[in-house]
């Protein structure tokens, strides 16, 4: 009898078992190293993105003759100066304004007791005509307010130690994103080294489009931030809100930026001026303005619309992205949601071409699908049926022409 022969020994293999093993290890290293320094990452992330919006003026700038670290300058000294500007005034017009609003809550709301507050609610809502039924749940809150008041004042001064820690970004997200802007093209091509060469010229064209796609979404918000102010301040002008409109319209422009959130405090703040300033009805109507212009009209149309034409994105992906950055990382996902979701669909399109082509008229998708189903059913079939083969190539012709002549269609043929 011949003994069996002893299991064969691949070398290979177990060489790409280890190489795999390595691999998961370092992949596991990295990551364990990013959960640890999780909280340097975000001011990173920050410095990257002004960096990449900030490129191709910067480039743009240097082509025209000025020295990189001399345009850089420019630039900031330009965007510093005109947020100064625009923080003294508004720092000008909402300190006047905040002192008119204060100016109308008399003592007893400020620094009343809440028997005080509560008969005071009860008499400004007689004054104002508020419904009975609604009278009850609001005195009962109303009660509340000096001690939420200084509750408030509390949570403020044990968060600010907190927040004066994140201040440190101020100063070093700015250093980060110069020495980025300075030598971008240097980093971007010794990363480039450790790409296969066959495979460097398209990774500089996906990282150029990815520049692009940030500059543009920064502009597109920009437009809709513009566009958001100027219809509120017409808005609040038209309610009779002149004194506040513009200070109102601005701070609500701003914090438009910061989708969902932004629009809900916007929309708060508002109608408490309304509410303070000219009462329960006016209250009324410029919060159900304000849900309107945001919540339907901007958050489903406008921004959509600009934010994703500016990166190229479909409306129903921007909507996408939006809830999901907000169910992943909440406020910090969905503003940095539209340019990654843009950017992974450039990268996409660059692995997937023919996710470039035109929308097909629906005949010739029509003809591709019965084809596909056609072929497997032959497939399945024995070969015996071969007669109405050339009758088929000959319409397929046909089909072909009167789709050319035709222009695409995407209505049903009737």
């Amino acid at each position: 009898m011949i003994p069996p022969a002893p299991p064969s020994f691949d070398q290979k293999k177990v060489v790409s078992l280890f190489t795999i093993l390595a691999y998961l290890g370092a992949i596991g290293v990295v990551l364990w190293l990013l959960y640890d320094l999780r909280t340097l990452i975000p001011p990173f992330l920050v410095a990257t993105i002004f960096a990449m919006t900030l490129i191709p003026e910067v480039d743009r700038m240097e082509r025209r003759g000025y020295r990189r670290g001399l345009a850089i300058g420019i630039i900031y000294v330009l965007f510093l100066g005109i947020c100064g500007l625009i923080a003294r005034s508004l720092n000008q017009l909402a300190s006047g304004q905040m002192t008119q609003l204060l100016n109308l809550l008399p003592d007893k709301v400020l620094h009343g007791t809440p028997q005080q507050v509560a008969e005071y609610a009860s008499a400004w809502m007689k004054l104002h005509h508020v419904p009975e039924v609604m009278r009850p749940p609001v005195i009962n809150q109303a009660k509340h307010l000096p001690e939420l008041i200084g509750q408030g004042m509390g949570w403020l001064s044990a968060n600010l130690p907190l927040w004066a820690e994140n201040l440190v970004w101020v100063v070093i997200v700015p250093i980060m994103t110069f020495f980025l802007l300075l030598d971008f093209h240097k980093i971007l091509g010794k990363l480039l080294i450790l790409a296969p060469r066959e495979r460097r010229e398209d990774i500089l064209t996906v990282v150029t489009e990815i520049i692009a796609v940030f500059g543009n979404y920064v502009r597109g918000m920009m437009l809709v931030m513009l566009l958001d102010i100027t219809v509120i301040y017409i808005v609040l002008r038209v309610a009779g809100l002149s004194d506040y409109a513009l200070s109102l319209a601005v701070t609500a422009g701003i914090l438009y930026t910061i989708p969902y959130f932004g629009a809900v405090v916007s929309t708060i703040m508002i109608g408490g001026v309304a509410l303070v300033s000219h009462g329960a009805t006016a209250a009324l109507i410029v919060t159900a303005v304000m849900i309107l212009i945001h919540q339907v009209v901007f958050d489903n149309i406008v921004a959509p619309r600009i934010i994703g034409g500016s990166v190229n994105l479909h409306p129903l992906l921007t909507l996408g992205a939006l809830m999901a950055g907000g169910t992943l990382m909440g406020i910090p996902g969905t503003l940095l949601a539209v340019p990654i979701a843009a950017a992974l669909q450039v990268v996409l399109v660059h692995i997937f071409p023919q996710l470039k082509a035109d929308v097909v008229s629906i005949r010739r998708a029509e003809r591709v699908v019965k084809a596909s189903i056609s072929t497997e059913t032959e497939q399945n079939k024995p070969a015996s049926r071969k007669s109405g083969d050339g009758e088929a190539m000959i319409q397929e012709e046909k089909d072909a022409k009167s789709d050319a002549q035709e222009p695409p269609s995407i209505l049903p043929q009737t």
